[in-house]
């Protein structure tokens, strides 16, 4: 089976027909239990936006517990949860400049995501990306739905944010309280 890499190249750098319907500006702030409590959704969908949930923007604080750069330059991050620290998943800056992210018609958002991982990396005494592990922060992304090919760190449902549109470090006072920790609309 292909790997993450590979699949649903269409949807992952936003040029899929449906992008145009993401609520990019609604982001919905939650937890990453409560994204991995949601029904999964792990088989294959093909170059396609299956479920609402990958037309939505989610805001997510975890801790980074692995970070991998993939074959397709993308910066791969596994978060766990502040609170259920069992519960993970993957978010996924992309390269604005390679395959068809660079015709993509969101380029800029994936650019301007892109320079902000690399600034976590710069502004941190990290001089490689495994020394990010430990370090807190607030993602911003898009919901996306992955196969299941064992990947270290997926999700029980399957969703990753991919691609991220925001990534901040925060120290252990900011993070937030969400309220019931659930997925509803944002206020």
């Amino acid at each position: 089976m292909a790997g993450c890499a590979l699949s649903r190249t269409e949807v992952k750098s936003l040029r899929d027909p449906t992008a145009a319907g993401i609520q990019f500006d609604l982001p919905i702030d939650t937890t990453i239990a409560a994204l991995n409590a949601i029904p999964p959704h792990c088989g294959p969908t093909g170059n396609r936006r299956v479920r609402d949930e990958e037309q939505r923007v989610y805001r997510i604080e975890g801790r980074i517990i692995r970070v991998k750069r993939e074959r397709d330059h993308d910066i791969h991050l596994v978060l766990a949860d502040a609170t259920n620290p069992k519960d993970h998943i993957i978010v996924e800056s992309d390269d604005p400049d390679f395959g068809r992210n660079a015709a993509s018609p969101y380029r800029d958002r994936l650019a301007a995501a892109r320079r902000m991982t690399e600034e976590l990396v710069s502004s941190s005494s990290a001089d490689a990306l495994d020394q990010l592990k430990g370090t807190i922060v607030r993602v911003t992304g898009i919901g996306f739905f992955d196969v299941n090919h064992l990947q270290k760190g997926r999700s029980r449902s399957c969703i990753e944010l991919h691609p991220i549109l925001t990534i901040e470090r925060l120290d252990a006072f900011s993070m937030r309280q969400i309220p019931n920790g659930g997925i509803g609309s944002s206020p």
